[in-house]
């Protein structure tokens, strides 16, 4: 048993067929009987099926729904890691903070998330610390339970029959009776934001102010509008946060460009606090310090295609190349190569060019990028994933083309 709640239990299971470990909701029998249990049990068999058309490598995969003695169980891909929830709850019992980084990763991970689940026309009605996810290996975002009555981790539980979500991430609009609509999912993700950046380290050297306090905020959602923030981000916190749906941000991808949008600011805000102390940029010991040189990430991409072809420019897109360490960033890198050997073999050849680079990177370069034969397609999480983001222009056939190019460049 992984974890109970109100509603029902979630086991950990292994599927002898395909070989792997899955995880397995059960609803609790005894809320199955009546007009109630039919709608519980209709809602559950519902959202199994909207779960499972949102494809992503930051969504929980649905893999089966059925029933067992009249018992009703959805089978998911089995997450090893902790939620966000409990990584908070680790920080502070250990006294550390969670970098700006670090959560502003977190939130990236989610919004991605939402961006095709309501792409797909699902809402989640539901996103909270407990339900977003951080993997064990490489720390994937995923986010977990859409829409249902959830099994949580903390005594914050939706309840049978009540309004569907928890009350301090619940936009102002749904406690009020209307309808959720993804600008609900925005008012969520934007507060766990709130919640992460209120753990910022002392050490974070930025430019801080307050949050103006909102009005119009039903009580429950527990801000502590005595606690400091990034002050770029300020303006994204109070839009993403507005109690009038229509004057929030329109969707995650709004959202998101805001925080990106923000970014430059923040950058010059550290750079001047840091020059005003006459003292290096102090960071968590999880931080990551000297950011990868144009050149070294040009360098990066070009052996990355050496793996994956020419599509290695828009996975390094992907990745924060602006606040890592060259080191971390290979291992993120590494990631995205099909194949443990081949991975082995990305992070040899990037340290041997990182040593060649300190005498003579012209003279070294052609030694560390000759063998075109490592090339292979593409996993189909990836391919999915650089799928998504060019649905928008040529959806449906977007990873049928890319299936094409991969296939090709790999010859």
């Amino acid at each position: 048993m992984l974890g109970e709640g109100a509603t029902g239990v979630v086991y950990e299971g292994y599927d002898p067929d395909i070989e792997r470990r899955v995880a397995i909701k059960t609803l609790h029998p005894h809320l199955l009987v009546g007009k109630v249990g039919a709608g519980l049990l209709a809602r559950f068999k519902r959202e199994a099926i909207s779960a499972a058309r949102c494809i992503h490598p930051n969504i929980v995969t649905v893999l089966e729904y059925g029933q067992h003695e009249k018992r009703p169980f959805i089978v998911m891909e089995y997450v090893d890691g902790i939620s966000v929830h409990r990584f908070m709850k680790q920080r502070r019992r250990q006294g550390r903070g969670i970098s700006l980084k670090r959560s502003l990763s977190i939130t990236s991970g989610l919004l991605s998330a939402l961006h095709v689940a309501h792409w797909y026309g699902i809402v989640h009605r539901d996103v909270k610390a407990s339900n977003v996810l951080i993997t064990t290996d490489s720390r994937r975002i995923k986010l977990a339970d859409f829409g249902m009555a959830r099994i949580t981790e903390n005594s914050d539980m939706t309840m049978i029959g009540s309004l569907i979500g928890t009350p301090r991430y619940m936009a102002p609009e749904v406690r009020f009776g209307l309808e959720a609509d993804p600008r609900a999912d925005v008012f969520s993700a934007t507060r766990l934001l709130l919640e992460l950046l209120t753990m910022l380290p002392d050490s974070t050297k930025c430019v801080r102010s307050r949050l103006p306090e909102i009005a119009g905020m039903p009580p429950g959602n527990l801000i502590d509008y005595s606690v400091t923030y990034p002050s770029a981000l300020i303006p994204v916190l109070a839009k993403g946060l507005d109690p009038d749906h229509k004057k929030r941000y329109q969707s995650a991808a709004q959202l998101m460009h805001a925080i990106k949008k923000a970014l430059p600011d923040l950058q010059r805000q550290q750079a001047s606090t840091v020059s005003a102390q006459a003292a290096p940029l102090a960071r968590q010991a999880d931080d990551d310090l000297d950011a990868a040189s144009a050149d070294e990430l040009n360098s990066m991409t070009n052996l990355l295609a050496v793996f994956v072809g020419p599509i290695a420019s828009v996975l390094m897109e992907e990745h924060d190349t602006s606040n890592t360490s060259v080191d971390n960033l290979a291992l993120e890198i590494a990631a995205e190569i099909p194949g443990r050997e081949k991975q082995q073999e990305f992070l040899r050849r990037w340290q041997t060019l990182s040593l060649s680079r300190r005498t003579s990177l012209a003279d070294n370069e052609a030694q560390v990028f000759p063998d075109k034969s490592l090339s292979q397609p593409l996993p189909g999480d990836v391919l999915n994933r650089i799928g998504n983001r060019f649905a928008h222009y040529i959806e449906p056939i977007s990873k049928t083309l890319l299936r094409h190019a991969s296939n090709k460049s790999a010859k």
